[in-house]
């Protein structure tokens, strides 16, 4: 179970690593566009089979999500991680929902593409993301 979470949190940090260092540097707007124009382009391609794979990539982000929680609960025992994890948790279940909600909108044609991604709101989770993967391979490899 260790080696899973050290494999979870290494990909997060590293696929993190570059919007993290796009909001450090105060442009992060270039990578957003490039996701919205990307998901432009694929959900031209795809056309009707979108939602599907959509909705597939938002739930399987939840349970890749719950298992690098719960795994990170039951194996780092470093109370100071445990009370981070304990408060990214409710953020995480916000954005998700918040997500849903917007791609559902979408679908019925209540928002455009572009209204899609609460971009402030993606912007803290990925600085959470990004922390929290960093701590968690610090305590991983330097106090274990």
């Amino acid at each position: 179970m260790g080696l899973v979470l050290g494999i979870m949190a290494s990909l997060i940090f590293l696929l993190y690593s570059i919007y993290f260092i796009k909001i450090i540097k105060g442009e992060p707007q270039d990578l957003e566009l490039e996701v919205i124009r990307s998901l432009a382009d694929w959900i031209i391609v795809k056309r009707a089979a979108t939602k599907t794979y959509l909705w597939a990539m938002l739930g399987g982000s939840l349970l890749a999500e719950a298992l690098y929680f719960y795994l990170v609960l039951v194996l780092i025992p470093n109370p100071t991680l445990r009370i981070l994890t304990g408060i990214f948790i409710p953020v995480e279940i916000f954005h998700l929902t918040r997500l849903a909600l917007s791609l559902n909108w979408f679908f019925t044609g209540k928002y455009l593409l572009s209204q899609i991604f609460n971009w402030r709101l993606e912007r803290f989770s990925a600085l959470l993301f990004f922390t929290h993967s960093f701590l968690v391979l610090v305590i991983m490899f330097f106090f274990q």
